[in-house]
């Protein structure tokens, strides 16, 4: 198998990437358990994604591989986004906590 191309995309890309394989042909056992892995997580319609990927973007410190992230495991305090982000080469200013804390908490709604 030979890779094309790589990108980052958040879990309710991943989820409707798998679902529009899974009509045109059986998956195969890992992309089986994604699917079922991401069939659990929180519910976030493309629409509400998109959105809170447009709202996020407007924060400066958020790259797309970070928007991804917070879309993909949605931390509505500012010590989840804190602890998210701890391991990111990047340093986020308190009000860019408290942003993104209020952003996905917002969306979560």
């Amino acid at each position: 198998m030979e890779i094309l191309n790589e990108e980052d995309v958040s879990t309710v890309e991943t989820k409707r990437i798998l679902e529009e394989r899974k009509k045109e042909r059986d998956l195969v056992y890992e992309q089986k358990i994604c699917l079922e892995y991401l069939e659990r997580l929180p519910k976030l319609t493309q629409k509400q994604a998109e959105d809170l990927a447009e709202e996020l973007a407007k924060i400066p410190v958020m790259k797309p591989r970070y928007i991804n992230i917070v879309i993909s495991l949605l931390p509505d305090t500012e010590e989840e986004v804190e602890s998210l982000f701890s391991k990111e080469r990047t340093n986020l200013k308190k009000e860019e906590v408290k942003q993104i804390a209020g952003i996905v908490s917002k969306a979560k709604r």
